[in-house]
């Protein structure tokens, strides 16, 4: 049998409607990012991607370069979109998407999170073009647990959900030197999420089947309590495997803490990790009694 056509694959797997077909017609780089992914070169994909980012921002290729980009993460969770390592004073980078679920409120924010050698002096995470994700930013840097490294972390706090595109990561050291990635955020639901069922119980919903390629999905379960304006971890456990759907305290003072609950999705864009966190968050009382 003869193989299909690049059109008639393509048109098969990404339908799209009568006015957006043009685009296979032309040697364009939408259409090499297609290519790209049938040839298995997922970094030649992936810098097709970006350009096309770049050159257009029409909703209906928004959201099929969506879709092309999940179908990539089925080869290896997104390891191969990115050949280039991080350089040697870096020792890894993730960019985390949080959703914080409280009673009659949601919260959001981006975290950037970046191990080094080096002291860091800025870590900058913008839009395509040039645009800040938000004003309301915090930087910290805590000892990590290798030898002769600090973890530094951006944090941007959003007023709603950081939309699916093309973002730009910068990190600045002190003594000037760069590193900057490419970062592209999906739209996709997340494969398992948690809700509240009652008090001290929660259900895992499974929306799709996980990718064998990724990371576990993690769940971790904190209690903070609330003293002088913050809020302090008292307890917390995470899992990858066997979840919890309940919280039974231990040897846990008599008070009133949050309970929060997480499930965090993880996938590869190169060197990068790439994090969702879903977190539901409840006021909990610990009587004497428990």
């Amino acid at each position: 049998m003869k193989p299909l056509p690049l059109v008639s694959l393509l048109a098969v797997c990404f339908p799209l409607a009568a006015s957006d077909v043009g685009w296979f017609e032309e040697n364009t780089s939408l259409t090499q990012a297609h290519q790209y992914l049938l040839e298995d070169d997922l970094d030649a994909m992936f810098g097709s991607i970006v350009k096309v980012h770049q050159q257009n921002s029409s909703t209906s290729i928004e959201e099929h370069l969506n879709q092309l980009l999940i179908h990539s993460l089925d080869v290896d969770c997104g390891k191969g979109l990115d050949n280039k390592r991080l350089p040697e004073w870096l020792a890894s980078a993730s960019v985390r998407r949080t959703n914080i679920q409280s009673p009659g409120r949601d919260m959001y924010n981006v975290t950037v999170s970046i191990e080094s050698k080096k002291e860091i002096e800025n870590i900058a995470f913008n839009r395509w073009v040039d645009k800040p994700i938000s004003t309301d930013s915090e930087f910290a840097s805590t000892e990590s647990n290798s030898d002769k490294k600090k973890v530094y972390q951006k944090r941007y706090n959003l007023n709603s959900q950081i939309p699916p595109g093309l973002y730009r990561l910068d990190v600045t050291a002190v003594d000037q030197e760069t590193w900057s990635s490419w970062i592209v955020f999906v739209h996709t639901k997340a494969k398992q999420v948690v809700r509240w069922q009652s008090k001290d119980q929660w259900t895992i919903e499974k929306n799709a089947l996980l990718n064998e390629n990724c990371p576990l999905p993690e769940l971790t379960v904190a209690l903070y309590d609330y003293v002088d304006g913050s809020y302090n971890e008292v307890w917390s456990r995470s899992y990858e495997s066997d979840f919890p759907t309940s919280f039974e305290p231990r040897s846990i003072e008599p008070e009133r803490y949050v309970l929060a609950v997480s499930m965090t999705n993880q996938r590869w864009q190169g060197p990068v990790l790439i994090e969702q966190s879903q977190i539901i968050s409840k006021t909990y009382d610990v009587s004497v009694e428990e």
